[in-house]
């Protein structure tokens, strides 16, 4: 689905703009309001492949049958994901049996490959991963489908003004690991057609504008430090990412998905973490990220990082709205403090911190 670059709006106190440019954030560039989040150098290459061998194929199965009969369910038609440290990939079905096969790393800890086309070396790169490799094999890349882009994060220091707003992409970018653009789309639309709204019914386009612009640029830091700020430090260990899955996707739902359904479209004018109920939240998923990416660091200098990735499977039932849905949040909160206790302790006062190394 493509969405114009510029909606104009001809009775918001004359001719306006909502913005809706996607990544080219042509009016953030142009004005200087542009600002690369230097905290989290991401890249991300990617490409439309075909020949990816059939995840649910006899031959996968015949290769590893304790693999193929682990998951009763269709594992081609779903979003697949591999994970390395520092990185992680996609692998999504796309219509007409092509393949779109993707990676996103932090340039801090990933040495990308030097040598050769963009294709090339994301065929290079995800080849060192067992299940990348089983897959793309014999797989090929299609020539003028094929993608890079450095810089993924980057926030707009104004959302809002007299006669424009930025939406989407427009406005600011974190990560596209799970997925946060869609509710990024969201609260910034919303909260631009209430804008627009409010404007028409005669209210002060400076003041409204103004509180908009804090009101998300708040919410991006605030969402990047919660979940995203030096996330591809434990990337790749499997113990302590399942841990940071279950609490980030437990009190996505908690507090983020929930809402709109107990308090109806209101929820969407409230950005994620700009409300002072949100703010411990908040201050929770900060501190058992940077514990989780500390704990990581400490592993890697004693050499255990990723000890217990082998042989390791977790099929997780996922959450919903009902109540019983915070049992698997309260017991990865008390496995974060159980792991606090038997190792977190060597990296309490800076012990055990290690510089990222590519």
């Amino acid at each position: 689905m493509a969405l114009l670059d510029v909606l104009v709006c001809q009775k918001w106190w004359g001719e306006r703009v909502v913005v809706a440019s996607g990544v080219a954030a042509v009016l953030a560039r142009q004005e200087g309001w542009l600002e690369v989040n230097t905290r989290h150098p991401t890249c991300s290459a990617w490409a439309r492949w075909r020949g990816v061998r059939d995840w649910d194929g006899l031959e996968l199965a015949g290769r590893h049958p304790g693999w193929a009969a682990a998951c009763p369910g269709i594992r081609g038609t779903a979003t697949n994901h591999f994970m390395g440290d520092g990185w992680w990939a996609w692998c999504i079905p796309l219509k007409g049996g092509d393949m779109s096969v993707g990676v996103v790393f932090d340039e801090r800890r990933v040495a990308w490959p030097e040598e050769g086309g963009v294709g090339e070396r994301l065929k290079a790169f995800l080849m060192g991963h067992p299940a990348a490799a089983e897959l793309l094999e014999e797989a090929s890349w299609k020539e003028g489908d094929v993608h890079w882009r450095r810089h993924l994060a980057y926030v707009s220091r104004v959302m809002a003004g007299d006669g424009f707003v930025l939406i989407g992409d427009a406005a600011g970018f974190i990560d596209p690991f799970y997925s946060p653009g869609m509710d990024w789309l969201s609260f910034t639309t919303f909260s631009g057609v209430e804008l627009v709204l409010q404007g028409l019914a005669g209210g002060d386009a400076g003041v409204m504008a103004a509180a908009h612009s804090e009101r998300f640029v708040r919410s991006y830091w605030r969402w990047f430090e919660a979940v995203y700020e030096d996330k591809y430090a434990y990337m790749g260990d499997y113990e302590l990412m399942r841990l940071g899955f279950v609490l980030d996707l437990g009190l996505y739902y908690l507090g983020v998905v929930s809402q709109p359904f107990r308090r109806g479209d209101c929820a969407l004018l409230e950005p994620v973490f700009s409300t002072p109920p949100s703010v411990p939240v908040f201050r929770l998923m900060r501190a058992y990220n940077r514990r989780l990416a500390r704990m990581a660091d400490a592993r890697r200098a004693r050499g255990v990082f990723g000890r217990r990735n082998t042989g390791e499977r977790f099929l997780f039932r996922g959450y919903t709205l009902e109540a019983s849905s915070v049992r698997p949040v309260v017991g990865a909160l008390l496995r974060w403090g159980w792991l606090e206790l038997t190792e977190g302790w060597r990296s309490w006062w800076g012990g055990g911190r290690q510089a990222p190394t590519r």
